[in-house]
């Protein structure tokens, strides 16, 4: 009966596996590293880089790693802060805001590659609304954290982010996971679901 017991009736084990570890390791690197390499652009809009790649990268970790990806964003962007001495407790909305630039992607396209030209807009689409509702956090950690005033934020930084994260991603993602996402499948990588 013991022996049953901890064969658990054949049920697959749940809870963090090393694949979720991994997962979370590269996106957090990768993430991390590209936000580290931008913060030397020397022209900033308050706090927020004026150029941003690392918006790109977000949406492809949600979806080829689902929510260890979306995790990963966030410590990435930790690491990078720590490493310049940023205190990321004063960010508390914009980390949030790194989680969803991942998760409303991963969690809407769960397809290994695209079928076809509704995959694409669906793709487009759901990573533009990650960025827009991304933004619009960051947004408000500038005003009710950082305490930027709200003209210059909705005003200036707000619609530049449309153009240095929503743009960018909606435009460079597609094809970066067009380009890419078989390669993750084949290599074992890609997360079928959202979960892990």
């Amino acid at each position: 009966m013991s022996q049953l017991t901890s064969m658990q009736s054949g049920l697959p084990k749940r809870g963090v596996t090393a694949r979720h570890i991994v997962a979370m390791v590269i996106s957090a690197l990768i993430f991390g590293a590209t936000i580290y390499i931008s913060r030397f652009v020397p022209i900033k809009l308050g706090t927020v880089q004026v150029l941003y790649p690392a918006a790109i990268f977000a949406p492809l970790f949600g979806v080829w790693f689902g929510v260890w990806g979306s995790a990963g964003l966030v410590v990435g962007n930790i690491l990078s802060m720590v490493v310049v001495g940023m205190n990321p407790a004063i960010y508390p909305l914009a980390l949030l805001a790194q989680f969803i630039m991942g998760f409303v992607p991963g969690i809407a396209f769960r397809k290994v590659r695209f079928e076809g030209a509704k995959d694409r807009i669906v793709f487009i689409v759901t990573v533009t609304l990650g960025m827009i509702l991304s933004t619009v956090l960051v947004a408000l950690n500038l005003v009710l954290i950082q305490k930027i005033p709200g003209n210059v934020v909705w005003g200036t930084i707000w619609p530049w982010m449309q153009v240095s994260n929503t743009l960018a991603a909606a435009i460079f993602s597609p094809l970066l996971f067009a380009w890419m996402s078989d390669y993750m499948n084949k290599s074992g990588l890609f997360f079928k679901r959202f979960l892990g």
